[in-house]
């Protein structure tokens, strides 16, 4: 926490550290006896290599010979076959060709097994090349029934390599795990005619992923002396390294890998990975010089088989330990040179960097207790205002929904006023024309009027605030039902008309509470509206709280219109 608050001066400080460690790193690593006895061996063939590679052109010149002898067209695949194998690991274009020649003999023959001879050794050419989708698209055009046992065995030889690639280039986890368990199917196969040494391998790669090493190491061991060929001794030793590097082991690794590239380099292959393996082991270890020398030659020979799936990490990876020798000549030339006073500097630095960071120290907790206070007494005043403004939205809403109902009802107590005013005009006229054409008894009998007009009177006065009503509150009678019992929902005679004891509710909404005035409104007796108002509560999903709700229907439009009105401004 405290080297945090400096990290300009730590950063110094780790660079102080870093120089007086490196002017004391040894120039040559340390390996175990057998190791370096093998690295030696490399470093003798590799200096023959010219030699053996001319031995494998030679090999592939008597192959090609060979194919004119064929017999048949049969044999003539699998001399072809036989040519290209050889060639995939020294010159990729040489092996293409002979591939070539493989689909066009299977063309002329007609025949469906050197087709698929043909796809086998065509596989191998992608897989040098890099293009490993091509690879198993072809793979999955072979046909496996009627295989015989060498075209079996080469099937199960590159499903095997296919899926190990596809496991170890995976991104994503779900697919790689899926691969793995491929690569395991794939070691049960059975093949019949398979090697011994080949059955060893499997099993011994099987017996490392259940964490076997020693078993698998005591496995494959056996085989390194029974002087197979170098191909397949080269294999053997990838093997066993893959196995170390699995166990932790990185000196037995070193020494796989070493004795694995001397198999390569005898053999005449110009495309392998034991070589540019050891050259990066070595590298992590600062070997550069003999790393260097690896990936040079590992980067050549792919240049020249022109193996694609090596070129580019063997070129970039040769840069790389290019550029960590130079860096590191110059590095151990500056240290050098700068060590002994950097060593005098470094206490008074120190004891100035541990000073500054034990003040700030002090002084950013101080802060920190401040900071904590302020903070909480921020959330208390914001808690405080939160609430405030709540309330305040609530009487807003509440002042708007109250202006919008008086704005509403004033126009409506206008027109009906008006209406009522005329009505009396024509009542005064119709008095005046009776009273000069009739007794005053006959005038007396016409005032009295008949209690169906008084009840068309209140009907149609109940239409109209119906209808004003609703013109107000739209879902009014939709938000009433919603706090009544699914059985009590009111329904009303017309889509535009309130029952009675909507009317009620209507008139507590407009703020009427009081029974007798509502009485009053809907010309009945107060014991009638004060039965309907206790039918109502008694038919409600919240009894105690019924008309504070119904009071409320409505204001969260009202809020809305404040909102807009405002952002309106």
């Amino acid at each position: 926490m405290m080297l945090r608050t400096l990290p300009a001066r730590s950063g110094f400080l780790w660079v102080l550290l870093a120089c007086i460690s490196l002017a004391g790193c040894t120039r040559h690593p340390k390996y175990s006896l057998q190791t370096e006895a093998a690295l030696e061996r490399l470093d003798a063939e590799l200096s023959r290599k010219d030699r053996y590679q001319q031995w494998r052109q030679a090999q592939n010149d008597s192959l090609r010979r060979e194919v004119a002898r064929a017999r048949n067209a049969g044999d003539r695949a699998w001399r072809l076959f036989a040519v290209s194998q050889n060639y995939v690991t020294y010159q990729l274009d040489s092996a293409a060709y002979y591939v070539d020649r493989l689909y066009r003999l299977a063309a002329s023959a007609g025949s469906e097994d050197i087709r698929r001879i043909a796809l086998l050794a065509d596989i191998d050419v992608w897989l040098g090349r890099g293009q490993l989708g091509l690879a198993e698209e072809l793979f999955r055009r072979i046909d496996t029934a009627g295989m015989s046992s060498a075209e079996y065995a080469a099937w199960h030889s590159r499903y095997s390599s296919i899926a190990a690639r596809r496991a170890a280039e995976a991104e994503d986890g779900a697919v790689r795990s899926a691969w793995r368990d491929t690569v395991v199917r794939v070691r049960h196969i059975s093949v019949p005619g398979q090697s011994e040494w080949t059955q060893a391998r499997i099993a011994a790669a099987a017996l490392r992923d259940s964490g076997r090493f020693a078993e698998a190491v005591q496995l494959l061991e056996p085989y390194t002396a029974r002087n197979p060929d170098y191909q397949e001794l080269a294999l053997l030793y990838y093997g066993l390294a893959g196995i170390a590097r699995a166990w932790g082991d990185d000196d037995l690794r070193l020494y796989y890998l070493a004795e694995s590239s001397v198999a390569d380099l005898r053999a005449g292959t110009r495309s392998y990975a034991s070589l540019y393996d050891l050259a990066l082991l070595l590298f992590d270890r600062k070997d550069y010089d003999r790393a260097a020398a690896y990936m040079g030659s590992a980067s050549d020979d792919a240049m020249h088989c022109r193996s694609m799936v090596r070129i580019p990490v063997s070129s970039s990876a040769a840069v790389k330990i290019s550029e960590a020798i130079s860096s590191n000549i110059a590095q151990r030339q500056a240290m050098m040179t700068t060590t002994i006073w950097l060593a005098g500097v470094f206490l008074v630095v120190l004891i100035g960097i541990l000073w500054c960071v034990l003040w700030q120290h002090r002084r950013l907790r101080g802060n920190h207790r401040q900071l904590i206070d302020m903070s909480a007494q921020l959330q208390a005043k914001n808690d405080e205002m939160q609430a405030k403004n709540d309330h305040i939205r609530e009487i807003n809403g509440a002042l708007v929904d109250s202006n919008r109902i008086k704005d509403r009802y004033v126009c409506q107590y206008v027109d009906l006023s008006v209406y009522y005013i005329s009505r009396l005009d024509d009542l005064r006229r119709m008095i005046c024309r009776q009273a000069k054409t009739e007794s005053p008894e006959a005038l007396i009998r016409r005032l009295s009027l008949p209690q169906n007009s008084l009840r068309q009177e209140f009907a149609e006065f109940y239409r109209r605030f119906d209808a004003s009503f609703l013109e107000i509150f739209p879902r009014f009678i939709e938000q009433v039902d919603a706090l009544l019992l699914p059985e009590a929902r009111i329904e009303p005679r017309s889509p535009r008309s309130l029952t009675t004891e909507l009317r009620i509710l209507a008139a507590i909404r407009l703020g009427i509470t009081d029974s007798g005035r509502i009485a009053r409104f809907l010309n009945c007796a107060p014991t009638t509206v004060y039965t309907y108002r206790t039918k109502l509560r008694n038919m409600a999903l919240d009894r105690e709280g019924f008309e504070e709700r119904i009071r409320r229907i409505g204001l969260f439009d009202a809020e809305e219109h404040l909102y807009k009105t405002d952002n309106e401004k």
